[in-house]
């Protein structure tokens, strides 16, 4: 289904604009030089925010709300978004939306216009079935008229994740074989663990590589995730034209953040990667999307990079003492007075009218259950 009868055009509601800069900047395709002690070097980014815009809880669009928008690409040449809903085929169909949102003169956004959807179609060609599929991350494909997008599954029923490439009108292309790893188990547990799985998926540019990372350890891999220890992430990088497993490396997440007092609470209290994006063919930023009952949702972002890290493709179980992959804080939502929201989504954004790249970054609202649909816009220095 893909439908551009019901334009929905919104102005901006937050237009808040501060400089905060974390880091010292080289170019954006440079190799970062961590240091022996993950020291700033000249391969830090240099991020500011600029501003957010809101889109109103439960707005509709072609008969069905805007919401739960948990990944989000931009294609330059065409000056258009791609952002895909993780709602499960229970409030519409399993879909991805176009948009558009343009920068004023002043750099900053302004408006969020829809344009049009399109229903994900199950390797049958067919909606997908309610509860089949709980897509994450989307992007585009370089080159082709076809877009890449990843689904979590369900571990407490044994349905395994994907990396699924699809039509933009929503037609199925074909899957990625993914390691037998990542497949959920109960006995032994193994794979990803529930709502734990391909949360984030980046290209990089040349259109080469495909990026997947687990938002949390496979079970098999370390214990879950909490306040005291975190969570070893799998990072598996595949070939984008023969599907080939080109290395998996282990990613350490942060112990969850607690609010002053708080008790940590394994339902409602989580830390992991909420989405991956591609520096170059070997660095990512990462987003890191912390929430607790009491704290609510709060975001770092990371630059890190293979370099170094341990290759542990085709392990079955990690031994917890591989090298990983190291990491350097280059932006903290919290430290720039700003909420995050529930921040699920990264990309590279337009150049703006000074010549500046930019990073838009989209929150889930989770259909009015938590936080709100909002894009948050970045600069990036050189």
């Amino acid at each position: 289904m893909r439908s551009a009868r019901n334009r929905v055009h919104l102005v901006s509601t937050v237009a808040v604009s501060a400089a905060l800069v974390l880091c010292a900047a080289p170019s954006a395709s440079a190799v970062p030089d961590f240091g022996s002690t993950g020291s700033s070097g000249n391969g830090d980014l240099e991020l500011t925010y600029v501003n957010s815009l809101t889109v109103p809880t439960g707005t509709p669009f072609d008969g069905f709300p805007i919401g739960g928008l948990s990944g989000i690409d931009y294609d330059a040449q065409r000056g258009e978004y791609v952002a895909i809903s993780d709602n499960r085929g229970e409030q519409g169909p399993v879909r991805h939306y176009s948009l558009r949102l343009p920068l004023d003169q002043a750099g900053r956004l302004t408006t969020a216009d829809f344009t049009a959807q399109a229903a994900l179609l199950d390797t049958n060609q067919a909606p997908y079935a309610p509860k089949t599929a709980d897509t994450e991350s989307i992007r585009f494909l370089p080159g082709s008229g076809t877009l890449l997008y990843t689904s979590e599954g369900s571990a407490r029923i044994g349905l395994p994740g994907f990396v699924r490439e699809t039509a933009r009108d929503g037609a199925f292309v074909r899957d990625y074989a993914l390691p037998e790893a990542y497949a959920p188990t109960a006995a032994p547990p193994s794979g990803f663990r529930d709502n734990l799985g391909f949360e984030a998926m980046t290209v990089d540019r040349a259109g080469t590589t495909v990026t997947a990372a687990s938002e949390n350890a496979l079970a098999q891999d370390g214990p879950a995730i909490s306040d005291q220890v975190g969570s070893s992430s799998r990072v598996l990088r595949l070939d984008r034209a023969t599907g080939a497993n080109l290395g998996e490396f282990v990613y350490e997440v942060d112990p969850v953040r607690l609010a002053p007092g708080e008790a940590f609470n394994p339902v409602s209290s989580v830390n992991g990667i909420g989405e991956i994006l591609a520096i170059d063919d070997s660095d990512y930023l990462t987003v890191e999307r912390n929430v607790s009952a009491a704290g609510g949702f709060s975001v770092k972002l990371y630059r890190t990079s293979i370099h170094g890290a341990e290759n542990v493709a085709g392990r079955a179980v990690l031994s917890g003492t591989e090298r990983k992959m190291r990491k350097e804080l280059v932006f903290d939502f919290a430290a720039a007075g700003v909420n995050p929201e529930c921040i699920e989504g990264i990309t590279w954004g337009p150049t703006r009218p000074d010549g500046t790249r930019t990073l838009v970054l989209v929150a889930d609202d989770n259909f009015g259950i938590a936080g709100k649909t909002t894009f948050h816009l970045l600069t990036v220095g050189r």
